[in-house]
């Protein structure tokens, strides 16, 4: 195996081993749904993302107010229209208990970032930190997330992530510090002390991430080769319903091409 025809991620990397055929879809043929969905949680994915912007213009020096209005602004243009007013507006009012937390306990001269999101990347891989420490040791990540039953557990979920992992092999990284920004009530933004690695940890998983990446190249462009348990296909609790976008081109359904577009490149 030596075609690499492009460089993996902690997100692709977890949608293959999730649903190779979503993976090979996203991936391979790059194609992503045209549209936007509460049910694939895609308002929880703007959500982090606005919140990770937040938190970096905090170290940026930004004014509490013109900062969180940049937030709560962003947040309004990009769910207007699908996201239900009740779900738009706990997650608004999330985001303004956030951002005053946010500047009452923290300091942007505390250490815990030197400058903006960093991209570290080698020949297979790619990764875009939220933030690095000023010694370049420690990770900094920050997550919008529902606060779970036991938090050592939780944090525990995080630091064990495949993200957390490949951050580490690319950084070279000694330790990573996460941040929890809760959803539900009490809202509340939560800093875990920091969790170390040991050079011989990262080492395994740089080898663990290898041997993953040589299987996936092996598969190359045929998506017989990329098989699902169907597991993934759709998720139904006694609440909630998610099918995965990608159900239609997996069937083979007649005209479901019109439903998706060309994936972007991440800039």
């Amino acid at each position: 195996m030596t075609n690499r025809p492009f460089k993996l991620s902690a997100t692709s990397l977890s949608c293959f081993l999730e649903s190779p055929k979503a993976f090979f879809f996203r991936y391979i043929k790059r194609l992503e749904p045209i549209g936007q969905s509460v049910q694939d949680f895609s308002h929880d994915k703007i959500c982090g993302i606005l919140w990770s912007g937040f938190v970096d213009r905090f170290y940026k020096r930004c004014d509490e107010q013109k900062n969180l209005k940049f937030l709560l602004d962003a947040w309004h243009e990009q769910t207007e229209g699908w996201v239900p007013e009740k779900i738009a507006l706990k997650y608004a009012a999330a985001m303004q208990a956030w951002a005053t937390a946010y500047y009452q306990q923290f300091s942007p001269d505390d250490g815990v970032r030197n400058g903006s999101e960093k991209r570290v990347e080698n020949e297979r891989f790619v990764g875009y930190l939220d933030g690095l420490s000023h010694d370049g040791k420690i990770l900094h990540e920050c997550k919008s997330t529902s606060r779970g039953k036991q938090i050592s557990e939780q944090i525990l979920k995080f630091q064990m992530s495949l993200q957390t992992k490949l951050y580490a092999v690319l950084a070279r990284a000694e330790g990573i510090l996460y941040e929890f920004a809760y959803k539900d009530e009490p809202y509340a933004v939560f800093r875990a002390p920091v969790y170390p690695f040991t050079p011989e940890e990262v080492a395994g998983w740089e080898k663990g991430f290898n041997a993953l990446a040589d299987y996936i190249y092996s598969l190359g462009t045929d998506s017989d080769n990329y098989i699902c348990c169907g597991d993934q296909c759709a998720i139904v609790t006694k609440n909630f319903v998610s099918v995965c976008p990608y159900q239609p081109l997996c069937l083979g359904m007649e005209g479901a091409e019109i439903g998706f577009k060309p994936k972007e490149h991440r800039k």
